[in-house]
């Protein structure tokens, strides 16, 4: 394997699982398809995702995580319903059934932009993991939304990338080359999501990471709050990393942040 081919194996999506609760959820939305049209990601090329969308009333966008899909965030979807509002959804590039083999948090940013477009207003964008540091991005390029709540965020990529190659047992040779790659590919404000909230004055955030968490560390979150005018950093232990979606105290100040109740 070279730099190049590793570099396409890190972009390249695991199949999460689907759960009853999620496909359930699923299956009551309103359906409809986005396509994106070319961006500056070398490896986005044109694509078209799913997109699916609950109840009426001001619309809060959801972003699922790296190899997850639209109906991980059913916990806080259900809760913006019940409050009165609309939910919004979609399986980034790569992911569930929207199309694409490789992703990345440009591609997730790109999608953000697009359905954004789609949806029209945002009361909010609820985002958790990879899918947060998109979220960023996508607010630092142009997406309007006054609220954001960002759970157990991504920051930088080059940790991340160091933690897959350690994982997968890549020689220091190439693991260093497969960094070089990732350098050429993504732009200085694509590799930090701290870098770009640094410029959302016009967005108020609100962070919420278990300091345990063993699968993206909380010096994530800590970097991209201390960097966001305002935001709020909120510990929540003993959740990790994916449990935080469905933690009563962190639907609860989702809900309350983006909705108002």
């Amino acid at each position: 394997m070279n730099a190049q081919e590793a570099f396409e194996a890190f972009l390249t999506p695991p199949k999460g699982p689907e759960f009853s609760r999620e496909t359930r959820l699923l299956a009551q939305a309103a359906l409809s398809r986005v396509r994106l049209g070319p961006n500056g990601f070398a490896r986005g090329g044109d694509a078209e995702v799913q997109v699916y969308s609950w109840g009426e009333g001001p619309a809060v966008l959801f972003v699922h995580g790296w190899g997850g899909n639209a109906g991980n965030l059913y916990a806080g979807i259900e809760a913006v319903l019940q409050a009165g509002g609309r939910a919004v959804a979609f399986d980034a590039p790569g992911h569930g059934r929207s199309e694409g083999t490789l992703s990345c948090a440009p591609a997730f940013a790109w999608a953000i932009e697009g359905v954004a477009a789609h949806i029209g207003e945002l009361r909010g964008i609820v985002a958790h993991s990879l899918g947060a540091a998109a979220a960023c991005i996508a607010l630092r390029r142009g997406v309007q939304a006054p609220r954001a709540v960002l759970m157990a965020s991504a920051c930088w990529v080059a940790p991340v990338l160091k933690q897959y190659t350690d994982k997968h047992g890549f020689s220091e040779e190439l693991a260093e080359d497969t960094q070089r790659v990732a350098r050429e590919v993504f732009s200085p404000d694509e590799s930090s999501a701290a870098d770009n909230a640094r410029h959302l004055h016009g967005t108020r955030g609100l962070l919420m990471h278990d300091p345990e968490d063993r699968d993206m560390p909380y010096s994530h979150s800590v970097a991209i709050a201390e960097a966001w005018p305002g935001a709020v950093l909120l510990d929540v232990p003993k959740v990790g990393h994916f449990s935080i979606l469905r933690s009563r105290t962190v639907v609860a100040k989702l809900c309350e942040h983006v909705m108002g109740v």
